[in-house]
């Protein structure tokens, strides 16, 4: 089949760190010399659209603004399409402020909490009692609860760094609120990531390092799923993995404009 689309995680599977993946580079060139549309889909909110859209051309990897997805922003799309502008308390970093603000939406200090609409939490790597404080009050009072992801950790050089997850989990715990999540698995951020390439589900492929975010997030919408052994996931993780199995499996990103080749 022809592809027409497809869709990049970013840690783990295009860079660690601030070191890129090797191929990636030439891969993501040849793609795109064979027609296809290029997003760079993070859940990883701690940048904004620009900055990583700066990081990925000053690595190498050829990339313009209309390219980049957060999960950060596309929170911010969906609480703007949903409810319009509202008032929110992010337990996040500057970034996801940002994005926020981009869709017009009222940021909250921690002091403001009772004020609080939507408390939305993302990877923040000032976490603490604080904000895990604030955070729950806020929700008390009746704020709703969403997470740009759930990403238990981030791979960077040679290691793995709590992620989001951790953050969500604290504070879910101590309200007994589960969150709306936006990021990849949810067909959320999936549903935006298609509509601005303009382009269906199966004409697309996603890949990425993870089982239980790129792999099942591509799978529910049909699309191509791949999995790359650069970031969080090994062929062991994999062959005890229950769930959803990717379409292929590449020991890098490297690998992919040939692999899709000889589909």
């Amino acid at each position: 089949m022809e592809f027409k689309a497809a869709i990049f995680d970013l840690d783990g599977c295009l860079y660690r760190g601030d070191t890129p993946i090797e191929g990636a580079s030439k891969a993501l060139e040849e793609l795109r010399k064979m027609g296809l549309k290029i997003m760079f889909l993070t859940n990883n909110a701690t940048k904004t659209v620009e900055e990583y859209t700066d990081k990925l051309n000053r690595i190498g990897i050829e990339c313009q603004k209309e390219e980049v997805l957060t999960s950060g922003l596309a929170t911010s799309i969906y609480l703007a399409e949903k409810y319009g502008s509202v008032k929110v308390l992010p337990i996040g970093g500057r970034a996801l402020e940002e994005e926020l603000r981009r869709m017009r939406h009222t940021v909250l200090n921690l002091r403001e909490n009772y004020e609080a609409e939507f408390v939305v939490a993302c990877l923040d790597f000032n976490f603490n009692y604080e904000k895990l404080k604030n955070a729950c009050q806020a929700i008390y009072r009746g704020a709703k609860f969403i997470a740009t992801n759930t990403d238990p950790t981030v791979p960077i050089e040679n290691q793995l760094i709590p992620g989001a997850g951790a953050m969500v989990a604290a504070i879910s715990k101590a309200t007994g609120r589960r969150p709306l999540v936006v990021g990849k698995p949810s067909r959320i951020i999936m549903s935006i990531a298609l509509e601005r390439l303009g382009v269906k589900g199966y004409e697309t492929v996603v890949v990425g390092d993870r089982l239980d975010t790129d792999v099942k997030a591509g799978w529910k919408i049909n699309a191509l799923t791949v999995l790359v052994l650069t970031g969080a996931t090994s062929l062991r993780d994999l062959e005890r993995w229950s769930g959803v199995k990717p379409s292929l499996v590449l020991k890098s990103v490297g690998e992919l404009p040939e692999a899709l080749k000889r589909l």
